[in-house]
């Protein structure tokens, strides 16, 4: 009798524990933080992590930086610490000027993982080794737009996941302006 019902338990914990992860990474509203403005859109950034214009190289833009750009460190405080955490570089353009669908083959070790949804998206996803450093590649596109979103998933001994809290609100957060 002990054994059943101890059985019993453990599947009602099992399930529920399935449960609350909601398929893809449990709930993202609890993660507080800040909306910060890109320019052509605005992305939402967790507590913890930090958000950058992206460079303007070739002085395109009056703004002084590239509007369509984003990259959002985790445990940052200045820009060049960057690429010594994990970071999330976003791409967001318009029929002006469109993206290229990023392709896993120009990666080492890609491999395709199931869609995820977050918000208003549906993100095709890879992940693959750029530089020997895991990457998840986002791709996802509506109207005549398109979101790519890169993702070091592991970097200066922090890692995150796709299945993360913050980086699920990170990435419902996107919004476009226009």
């Amino acid at each position: 009798m002990k054994k059943k019902f101890m059985m019993i338990i453990m599947t009602l914990l099992l399930s529920l524990g399935v449960a609350a992860c909601g398929g893809s990474g449990g709930s993202t509203s609890s993660v507080k933080g800040t909306t910060f403005d890109a320019g052509k859109f605005e992305v939402f950034v967790p507590d913890g992590w930090k958000a950058f214009h992206g460079a303007d190289f070739f002085g395109d833009y009056e703004e002084g930086y590239d509007p369509h750009v984003v990259n959002i460190g985790k445990g940052i405080e200045e820009e060049y610490e960057l690429f010594s955490y994990p970071l999330a570089n976003i791409t967001y353009s318009g029929e002006d000027n469109p993206l290229v669908k990023p392709t896993k083959d120009i990666y080492e070790n890609g491999k395709d993982l199931e869609d995820i949804t977050t918000g208003d998206y549906t993100w095709e996803v890879f992940t693959a080794d750029s530089l020997s450093y895991p990457v998840a590649v986002l791709y996802t596109e509506f109207d005549d737009k398109q979101i790519v979103v890169n993702i070091t998933l592991e970097n200066g001994g922090e890692k995150v996941s796709l299945e993360d809290a913050d980086i699920l609100a990170l990435l419902a957060g996107i919004k476009p302006k226009e």
